[in-house]
């Protein structure tokens, strides 16, 4: 399983919806549509090119705290291993020891989020659309992270050194632009010290029994049943 891949089964299990590829340095936006690609969302354009507007809303706050298994930490101040980094810690460290190849760091204290707030209505209009292809994606949830960490490991044994601003390393705030980051190894993905959009939230149009209806994109879990919007749109989960 590549990058790509593993960083989107952590999002879909914290987030419930498809991770931005790439993570943070990206600019998708309510409304793009596109298509998936070697796991990947693509961007080809937004909704509005079909004169179809919509009107957002925000989403309930959300955060992430995944760190590979196989993995340990070391704290340390003054060069001595302590449980909890001192307010006036001289030389302040935190160090994670990957065991396995392939892992992931993935810390993002504070998560917001943007949605279409009438998905229903705008999956009529779609619908309506003569030139609109069933198999697009719709984005219809951004959610972005403030001052994450991401980062993936390419070889076991692999380490990462977070030091100074003493105050983000007690509180392991160590995506911020303050915290400076060292490695032993070369890294599969190393995104520090910048926010942006770490998820989607996707929908798709498509035939549901003998009515039209749209697929909400991002949980792999089948409901028991159909949520019924009004008399010619249905939601469900599977992807």
């Amino acid at each position: 399983m590549g990058i790509p891949e593993q960083f989107n089964d952590i999002i879909r299990r914290h987030l419930n919806v498809n991770a931005a590829w790439l993570p943070i340095v990206n600019n998708y936006a309510l409304g793009d549509y596109g298509i998936f690609s070697d796991g990947v969302f693509v961007k080809m354009g937004n909704i509005k090119e079909f004169n179809v507007s919509f009107t957002e809303a925000t989403c309930p706050e959300a955060s992430i705290d995944f760190t590979s298994a196989n993995t340990t930490v070391v704290k340390t101040a003054a060069g001595v291993e302590v449980d909890v980094i001192p307010a006036a810690a001289v030389d302040a460290k935190i160090t994670f020891r990957f065991e396995s190849g392939k892992s992931f760091l993935v810390k993002a204290p504070v998560i917001t989020g943007t949605m279409i707030a009438n998905v229903n209505q705008v999956a009529t209009l779609l619908r309506n659309s003569k030139n609109w292809e069933r198999k697009w994606k719709v984005v219809y949830q951004v959610y972005n992270a403030l001052d994450p960490i991401i980062v993936s490991t390419i070889a076991a044994g692999t380490e990462l050194t977070f030091s100074g601003d003493v105050e983000a390393l007690k509180n392991l705030k160590v995506g911020t632009a303050s915290v400076e980051i060292g490695t032993n190894k070369e890294l599969g993905l190393n995104i520090h010290g910048k926010s942006g959009i770490i998820g989607l939230g996707l929908f798709k149009l498509k035939l549901f029994g003998s009515g039209p209806s749209f697929l909400l994109a991002g949980d792999k879990k089948t409901p028991a049943e159909v949520e019924i919007l009004d008399n010619s749109v249905a939601v469900d989960n599977d992807l």
